[in-house]
């Protein structure tokens, strides 16, 4: 959105998009001009229906990349603190793929575990880079409400999960393929893929410690 806003040439559009989420971080202005002036981290795949509350499929994708996806498990997890517990018991971080999300959802679940979260300002004051705070004042900036976001939350950590498997899947088929794989290691790999195949069918469940 802040992205969006700026490529209007509205200055004082900006200026108004600016005020209203530094309210929200509890920042002074400038400080988001500056990171409105940067160019926000890019988000490539599908494309979240925040009306609809869903997604597109995973599985139409020939190579599933789920940036846009966890960009708004980003915003959900920066803007509704009550979802952040019941995240941290279902989602593994190492379903996210970016980095950048990554290291952030985890800075954010870590701040619940340790119960010293304080506030958005706080936690971007936090953030260790200038890539990190541009993604974190661009994920809380959208205005408009997220309806059901408990509903969203699970959505989203399902899919997550979901091409997690499917970069797996396509892994173990890949080395099942292999001239080279004996008869005995390729059964084993055609066997956790196909565990994987019937994970997938699976409802969302907390994570095994």
């Amino acid at each position: 959105m802040a992205e969006s806003v700026h490529k209007t040439g509205n200055g004082v559009l900006i200026d108004t998009y600016a005020q209203k989420t530094a309210l929200r971080l509890g920042v002074s202005p400038e400080s988001v001009r500056t990171e409105f002036k940067k160019n926000p981290a890019p988000r490539t795949g599908p494309i979240a229906d925040e009306e609809e509350g869903s997604f597109e499929s995973a599985e139409s994708l020939e190579a599933p990349r789920s940036s846009s996806l966890e960009f708004h498990l980003l915003k959900l997890l920066l803007l509704h603190d009550e979802l952040v517990g019941a995240t941290a018991l279902h989602l593994d971080l190492n379903w996210i793929q970016n980095p950048l999300v990554r290291q952030i959802v985890g800075q954010r679940l870590a701040a619940q575990a340790n119960e010293n979260w304080q506030s958005l300002a706080a936690f971007l004051d936090g953030c260790e880079s200038p890539e990190a705070r541009s993604l974190v004042t661009e994920a809380v900036a959208e205005e408009r409400k997220i309806p059901n976001p408990e509903l969203q939350l699970a959505d989203v950590v399902l899919k997550l999960r979901n091409q997690f498997f499917d970069r797996q899947i396509a892994t173990f088929t890949q080395k099942a393929s292999q001239p080279q794989i004996g008869d005995a290691e390729k059964n084993e790999l055609l066997c956790e893929r196909q565990k994987l195949r019937d994970h997938k069918r699976t409802p969302l469940s907390p994570l095994q410690n």
